[in-house]
């Protein structure tokens, strides 16, 4: 890793965080530029992001299968068949990979290791002039015409306000240090907060090491989430998550970003199209169901059907998850008891429910999400630039002209996809943050020196982190052609307007494109220009959108700009 004295003067390009969209934005910019400096500072003392090994415990898993989960330049090796579940795997598998992927990247006798700043938390990002300065907590400034923030959106937790927390005298940890923590080993019970796939991963790892384990799920939410099987239901498709990432699936997810067709125009706007879409969305539902029994005799005394979803997956009201484990099920079922219910406070060693429920703990662990906000931008820098802002940084007049286009907007969306005027009943969190605005989840409307990757909320990061650092690089070197500004305006309003019709609890974010990596990283590409990822003919349509489609890539992109340096050491 670089030392401080090793930083250059002159920095071509500045990164803000070393998960997988700053590996993937640093990788990118150095095979078109191998000679510039480039400095990635990350915020924790490893490299990796979600993935660093600090997040690592045993029973993390990925969420997506061999030959999606790693990038096209380097395959995943190492990983036996018989050790994956349909070709899921073992999380710090990924983490290793991410090591030696770091070292094996070299450019100008540099590595991408040698270019990551450890323990370099931002504390302040600004402008002066036609430079941006970026201060780190230890005091170092760094300097850059250029900054790509890949910080992603899991880096500051959101910890809920609970009565009489400070109170507890056990162990306390959100999520995100689970991994580092002695919980496991230390303690005897634990109770787990959230709804989502991270709380379903705790309970399992903390229930299968032992723990009594009580799972509180909020009474006044959305509801846990749905767990898809990992086995393909074709046979023609390796697991689950290929079987979803082809581009006929695509033309079912009501995706502002799927191109119009003679069939997208029927499945969504013929009464017995939208019937047909209505079925096949009810299969995929009702299969999740019977895979996970909630009726299942031996987890009612635990409460298991509390996990039972509150709306159909097609909605993502409370998001999704893969189950990665054949005993996911029996383990939760008979070992976690879990609750549906508020919680009232926490008393000293015992966390108490608004029914009257008092469940004992040695530990809390917070399974409760992300905040939005870049706290090292000022809220006024961070709505201009068109991520998400405390109400302090917010432009009233500005904000009522935004509400103004996107309400505009939703009848294009409506008239689009009928099935979207009727969304089921949800719980639709207060925000006090703006939502994210930026063009193609990118890019800011009147600033090309900054570009944002990783704002995305989707369900293939790796994929979708080097076709989103490839669209970066082409817009801060000034190679992509962009909309005029009132044209991405437009755009912008027009994807936030589908966002909160299409997912109705959690598209007023700004962020949320879950089951849209297919057609969204299409678009893009197409707005580069570019097409070696594409397989012609009808069966380009059903075959699975993997890593190595993008291998060609950023070669087909220098032959379109006109070349580009070539990199040395490679």
């Amino acid at each position: 890793m670089a030392q401080t004295s090793d930083i250059p003067s002159q920095i071509d390009l500045l990164i803000i965080g070393a998960g997988i969209y700053g590996i993937q934005a640093a990788r990118t910019y150095l095979e078109l530029h191998p000679n510039h400096h480039v400095v990635v500072l990350e915020s924790d003392s490893a490299p990796g992001g979600v993935w660093g090994k600090n997040r690592m415990y045993d029973a993390f898993w990925t969420q997506s299968p061999l030959d999606i989960w790693e990038f096209s330049d380097q395959p995943m090796e190492g990983v036996e068949l018989k050790d994956t579940y349909h070709r899921y795997f073992e999380a710090k598998n990924f983490t290793k990979y991410l090591d030696k992927y770091l070292d094996s990247h070299v450019y100008d006798g540099m590595s991408l290791t040698d270019r990551i700043v450890l323990n370099a938390r931002v504390e302040k990002l600004w402008k002066e002039g036609e430079k941006w300065h970026a201060k780190t907590v230890s005091g170092e400034t760094y300097t850059s015409p250029r900054v790509i923030d890949a910080s992603g959106l899991t880096s500051l937790p959101n910890i809920p306000d609970i009565r009489d927390a400070d109170r507890f005298l056990g162990t306390i940890v959100h999520h995100k240090d689970f991994g580092k923590s002695d919980i496991i080993k230390t303690c005897k019970s634990v109770v787990v907060v959230g709804g989502a796939k991270s709380a379903a991963d705790l309970a399992y790892s903390c229930a299968k090491a032992g723990l009594e384990v009580s799972w509180v799920i909020r009474k006044n939410g959305n509801g846990p989430a749905a767990f898809l099987p990992a086995e393909a239901p074709i046979r023609f498709y390796k697991d689950s998550n290929v079987a979803f990432h082809h581009r006929a699936m695509a033309t079912l997810l009501a995706s502002i970003y799927a191109p119009e067709s003679w069939w997208t125009a029927f499945i969504h706007r013929t009464r017995l199209g939208r019937a047909l879409l209505q079925t096949i969305w009810r299969t995929v539902y009702n299969d999740i169901l019977a895979q996970a029994d909630y009726d299942r005799a031996d987890g009612k005394a635990n409460g298991y059907a509390n996990l039972r979803p509150d709306t159909s997956i097609f909605w993502q009201n409370d998001s999704s998850g893969v189950n990665q484990r054949a005993d996911f099920y029996d383990t939760i079922a008979t070992k976690v008891k879990v609750h549906r219910q508020n919680i009232d406070h926490i008393d000293l060693y015992s966390v108490e429910l608004t029914d009257g429920t008092s469940l004992e703990a040695d530990a809390i662990i917070y399974a409760t999400g992300w905040r939005d906000a870049t706290p090292y931008l000022s809220p006024s820098a961070a709505y201009a630039l068109g991520v998400a802002a405390d109400p302090a940084g917010i432009d009233p007049a500005r904000e009522q002209v935004w509400i103004t286009f996107e309400k505009a907007a939703e009848s294009q969306v409506v008239k689009r996809f009928p099935i979207l005027a009727h969304p089921p009943p949800c719980y639709k969190p207060e925000r006090k943050e703006s939502p994210f605005r930026l063009y193609k989840g990118i890019l800011p409307i009147r600033d090309r020196s900054i570009a944002f990757l990783g704002k995305t909320e989707l369900a293939n990061h790796t994929y979708n982190a080097e076709i989103q650092s490839l669209f970066a690089v082409a817009a801060l070197d000034g190679t992509l052609k962009l909309p005029e500004e009132d044209d991405m305006e437009s755009d912008i309003a027009l994807v936030r307007a589908w966002q909160t019709k299409r997912y109705p609890a959690k598209g007023g974010s700004g962020k949320w494109f879950w089951f849209d990596i297919v057609p969204y990283s299409d678009a893009l590409l197409e707005e580069l220009g570019l097409k070696s990822h594409r397989t012609r003919g009808l069966g380009g349509m059903f075959k699975p959108t993997l890593a190595q489609d993008l291998k060609g890539l950023i070669g087909e992109y220098k032959g379109k700009v006109g070349g580009g340096e070539t990199a040395k050491g490679k």
